[in-house]
């Protein structure tokens, strides 16, 4: 009986709705229902569209997350054969905590002394370097005010600062798609200044695949990567207990820091333009890679070389 009466109250709920005006059904309860539920369903597409594109364009194209064969690289391969290793690693950090790059697809070459990396940045990394290089020229100004006018009261600073602007506003030329170079350090102090690279860009974001060459992971000479006991909990410095008799005699790097800087303005030895990223910790999961799909008939032609002068500033 009860379903009875609850189909005819669904019938006369639809007798009333048709029953309305064309107006009253556009505007009617059932018509707001019908239209959130598309809306729901639209969003729903675009948060999934919008996930699936920013998976789609956050991996870099293939040839930046491969073995960059330089020369030195391709002539190691050829000497050693069989014996040519490469070890690969997941970042200690993907992405730096100011988020203006992101690292990926870390390899070790221990014979050649390569040690190789993706750089990922999106556009917004460069529109903020310009407005870094506009601050940086606002504050040079209103420096050179105050020197040729001590004492100047704040107001008076702020006019004249603003006055200069308007006479002669500050233009920075084009950056282009590549403004940033690229340092890498170690715990000893050493300064990896001089690498080789491969650029491609893939919808806002650019990627470089980066070769820094002499780097002695392992320590001079060292093949294979230390194996590491598990310490225990006396020991005063566990992260230099290791298997057999390798011990560690201070010649294995412990950790690498990659550091960002402007082309054009480059002091190594100054603050960094972005916060600089941990790629290696002797701690690192380090794995023999399996790099058979990779390998070329020649080193890379089209490597572009950069050296970054190693000399500090006048104070």
């Amino acid at each position: 009986m009860a379903e009875t009466w609850e189909d005819f109250g669904e019938l006369a709920k639809e007798e009333r709705y048709q029953a309305k005006s064309k107006l009253g059904k556009i505007f009617s309860f059932r018509t707001l229902k019908k239209c959130l539920k598309f809306l729901m369903y639209i969003l729903v597409l675009v948060v999934y569209g919008l996930l699936f594109f920013r998976l789609c364009t956050g991996k870099p194209p293939k040839a930046l997350s491969e073995i960059l064969w330089t020369e030195s690289v391709y002539n190691a391969y050829e000497e050693n054969g069989e014996k040519f290793l490469v070890y690969e690693q997941e970042p200690i950090e993907s992405m730096a905590k100011d988020g203006y790059f992101g690292i990926s697809d870390i390899r070790y070459i221990p014979s050649a002394k390569s040690f190789q990396l993706t750089v990922r940045y999106n556009n917004s990394s460069i529109e903020a370097l310009e407005k870094s290089l506009i601050q940086k020229e606002t504050a040079k100004r209103r420096a050179d005010i105050m020197a040729e006018n001590p004492g100047i009261a704040e107001a008076a600073l702020e006019e004249k600062l603003s006055a200069s602007l308007a006479e002669d506003p500050i233009v920075i030329d084009d950056l282009g798609a590549l403004p940033f170079v690229f340092v890498l350090r170690d715990d000893y102090g050493n300064v990896y200044s001089e690498y080789s690279y491969i650029h491609d860009s893939k919808t806002v974001y650019q990627y470089m695949r980066i070769s820094y060459e002499n780097v002695a992971l392992f320590g001079s000479g060292e093949q294979l990567a230390p194996e590491k006991n598990y310490p225990t909990p006396d020991v005063s410095m566990p992260g230099y207990i290791y298997k057999g008799t390798h011990e560690s005699d201070g010649k294995e790097v412990h950790y690498l820091y990659l550091d960002m800087y402007y082309a054009n303005d480059v002091d190594i030895y100054s603050e960094t333009f972005a916060y600089p990223l941990q790629v290696y910790t002797e701690t690192s999961d380090l794995i023999r890679s399996d790099f058979s799909d990779e390998i070329k008939s020649a080193p890379v032609s089209d490597l572009t070389v950069v050296h970054i002068p190693q000399s500090s500033k006048e104070n």
